[in-house]
């Protein structure tokens, strides 16, 4: 009989953590790979998230989801892979510029507790990246996000507002409010083409001098051409959603490079487009064309939830599609997807007012705000695609369900948020630091 205590390796998280980081990113080339890691290496909570796998592994499926879930009612669209710095400002055409949710690659229909303590863990990660270290304050910012969250389904919300109500700078809190209009002020779509392209007119291209732009070589230039110039009427006839009105141009493609933690090293493309609205008059925009495998979860999911995922998705990028309609506050008319040789690519517009909210000079005040704000827009987010998957405008059992647990359970919920919270960031910091140790044999 083999040494069961020495030479076992099953309670070896270090080595657990090692095999798990490197199978997720096998697939990367080396120079990708470096790029990511090297991110990684930074803080615990750019760990956090570049290893959006490691949560989904810890607790999928898990027991705590019973106390407040774990059941079909309990299941809405999620982001999938919230935290702090997946929340900015974005604009699409003819709206104001608002904060929220605009990523969806990791997107799918599961229980809302993982968005929120997933989220939880990243506010603890994202306070001590900025040295504080007040753990009081930090409990405080944890059950005022919880209990936002749990409040905001306390009254039932007329249609009419639910699908309406955006977080612009006209009813958000003060620091918000102060970011969304610095937002509003530096982002134009003239900005970001000057930004990412150079001449004007039928001759403007990408510029190539920026880094993060390469030039496609001929055979997957018509390739991508081609799918690009068949993939709205392909959409319509899929989802029956409102094509773009008037013609669309490609003016040039290219592949983009660089981008993203978690999805660094993903294929990205980048079209610049003229299109016509139905006025006649002239956009000329960017398309963010991207490589779309199965969302993180996917594979810690159970066979009933796999088999419930092949069966009602066309690819992996027409449920990027799916999940940005449901919880987005704005339609894309260009939204959709092609199809490549090497797989699905979900297609959108690349917003020129999209920016991150900066947590560092928040005061303590300002954390508690936002805390507040970010309860109350997740909250909207699963409420609205909760209707949205039944396919009811007026309420959902998701959102009755939830009512119960406001009304009778808010400081429970609260507390079980803050039990997973504290301790899973200490966690994360502990899987940092052995990563740290084990970063040039994954380089390899």
């Amino acid at each position: 009989m083999r040494n069961l205590i020495g030479d076992s390796k099953s309670y070896d998280r270090h080595s657990k953590i090692f095999e798990a980081i490197r199978a997720h990113n096998c697939q990367l080339s080396s120079d990708s790979r470096c790029k990511k890691f090297g991110k990684m290496l930074i803080s615990p909570y750019i760990f956090y998230r570049g290893t959006n796998h490691l949560f989904w592994a810890d607790f999928a499926g898990s027991w705590r989801l019973h106390h407040f879930g774990g059941a079909a009612w309990s299941r809405s669209w999620l982001q999938g892979d919230s935290h702090v710095y997946n929340m900015g400002a974005f604009m699409h055409q003819g709206e104001s510029v608002c904060f929220g949710f605009d990523d969806f690659d990791d997107s799918l229909v599961a229980d809302y507790q993982y968005d929120v303590w997933r989220f939880s863990v990243s506010i603890v990660l994202d306070c001590w990246d900025r040295g504080l270290t007040d753990q009081s304050l930090i409990d405080q910012t944890i059950d005022i996000f919880s209990q936002s969250y749990i409040k905001s389904f306390k009254e039932v919300v007329d249609a009419g507002v639910l699908f309406s109500k955006r977080f612009t700078l006209n009813n958000t809190c003060k620091p918000l409010a102060k970011f969304l209009k610095k937002a509003e002020k530096k982002g134009c779509r003239q900005r970001m083409l000057e930004k990412w392209t150079s001449g004007d007119g039928h001759h403007r291209r990408f510029s190539l001098d920026s880094g993060k732009i390469l030039p496609l070589g001929d055979h997957r230039r018509d390739q991508l051409t081609e799918a690009l110039m068949n993939y709205r009427e392909r959409r319509d006839q899929a989802s029956g959603l409102t094509s773009t009105s008037g013609s669309m141009k490609i003016l040039d493609v290219a592949e983009r490079i660089g981008a993203g933690t978690g999805s660094l090293g993903n294929q990205r493309y980048y079209a610049l487009i003229r299109d016509f609205n139905s006025e006649g008059k002239q956009n000329e925009l960017i398309l963010d064309i991207k490589l779309q495998g199965h969302p993180t979860a996917y594979e810690f999911l159970s066979r009933e939830e796999i088999d419930e995922y092949n069966s009602n998705f066309l690819s992996h990028a027409a449920r990027h599609a799916d999940a940005y309609v449901a919880l987005s506050d704005f339609p894309d008319h260009h939204l959709g997807w092609l199809t490549l040789d090497d797989g699905s690519y979900s297609i959108r517009e690349r917003c020129p007012y999209k920016r991150d909210f900066d947590t560092q000079t928040l005061s303590s005040k300002g954390l508690l705000l936002m805390a507040r704000q970010w309860g109350e827009i997740l909250a909207l987010k699963h409420r609205r695609a909760a209707r949205r998957l039944v396919q009811d405008q007026h309420s959902s059992s998701f959102e009755l369900e939830l009512g119960k647990i406001a009304n009778s359970s808010v400081d429970e919920f609260s507390a079980l948020v803050r039990f997973i919270a504290r301790p899973y960031a200490d966690q994360v910091r502990r899987d940092w630091d052995a990563f740290r140790l084990q970063v040039d044999a994954l380089m390899i």
